[in-house]
C-alpha cells in the first residue's frame, strides 16, 4: 500500500470514529436519563414495600401468616421492550393468588387481610425484582458505551492522527522530492533542447 494509500485510509479511519462518537455520547445520555428514571422507580416501590413490611412483622410471625405466604403464587406477566438499544423487560400485570382453600381465607377478617397483604407483598417483591433486573442490564449498556467512547477517545484516535501527521509528512517529503526530480528533468530537457539546437549553429 502507497503512502497515499495508506493516508486516505487513515483518514477515514479518523472521520468514522469523530462522527459516530457524538452518536454514541447522545445513547449514553439518554441511557443515563432511563436509569435515573428506573432508579426512582425502584426507590418509590422500596419504599412501599418498608411500609408493607412494616405491616406485615406484627401478622406474618402468626402460624397462619406464615401457612398463607408459604402457599402464594405469583404470575407475572411482562412484555420485552427494547428501550435505547437495551432489552428490558416491561410489567404488565402480576398476578397472585393463595392456594389455600377459600375456606380457610375467609374463615375471619383477620385472615382475609393477612392474605390480601401478603398477596400484595409478593406482587410488589415480583415488580421490583424486574426493575432491578432492568436498571442493571441498562448499567450493562452504560458500561459499555463509556468502554467504547474512551477506547475511541483515549486509544483508537491518538495513534491513528500520529500516523497520520506522520503519513502527511512522509507524503510532503515524496512531493518534495518528485517536484525535485520534476525539475531536474526539466532542466535536463531544456538543457537538451538548447544542445540540439547549438550542433547546426556548428555545422
Amino acid at each position: 500500500m502507497s503512502t497515499g494509500q495508506r493516508l486516505r485510509q487513515v483518514k477515514e479511519d479518523i472521520d468514522r470514529i469523530e462522527r459516530f462518537l457524538p452518536v454514541m455520547k447522545r445513547v449514553l445520555t439518554m441511557l443515563r436519563a432511563e436509569i435515573r428514571n428506573f432508579q426512582e422507580r425502584i426507590v418509590d416501590l422500596e419504599q412501599r414495600q418498608q411500609l408493607l413490611e412494616q405491616r406485615w412483622q406484627a401478622r406474618g410471625e402468626h402460624a397462619l401468616g406464615q401457612t398463607i405466604e408459604a402457599s402464594l403464587e405469583a404470575e407475572v406477566l411482562t412484555r420485552w421492550e427494547n428501550l435505547v438499544g437495551v432489552d428490558i423487560e416491561e410489567v404488565k400485570a402480576v398476578k397472585a393468588h393463595c392456594r389455600l382453600s377459600q375456606v380457610m381465607v375467609c374463615q375471619s377478617a383477620a385472615s382475609a387481610a393477612i392474605t390480601d397483604l401478603a398477596i400484595e407483598r409478593l406482587q410488589l417483591a415480583e415488580k421490583l425484582k424486574i426493575e432491578r433486573s432492568n436498571v442493571a442490564r441498562l448499567e450493562d449498556a452504560e458500561e459499555e458505551f463509556v468502554f467504547l467512547i474512551n477506547g475511541s477517545e483515549q486509544v483508537r484516535l491518538p495513534p491513528l492522527r500520529e500516523e497520520l501527521a506522520r503519513l502527511a509528512r512522509a507524503m510532503d517529503e515524496e512531493n518534495g522530492m518528485a517536484a525535485t526530480i520534476a525539475r531536474l528533468l526539466r532542466e535536463r530537457a531544456v538543457d537538451k533542447h538548447q544542445e540540439l539546437e547549438t550542433w547546426p549553429l556548428l555545422g
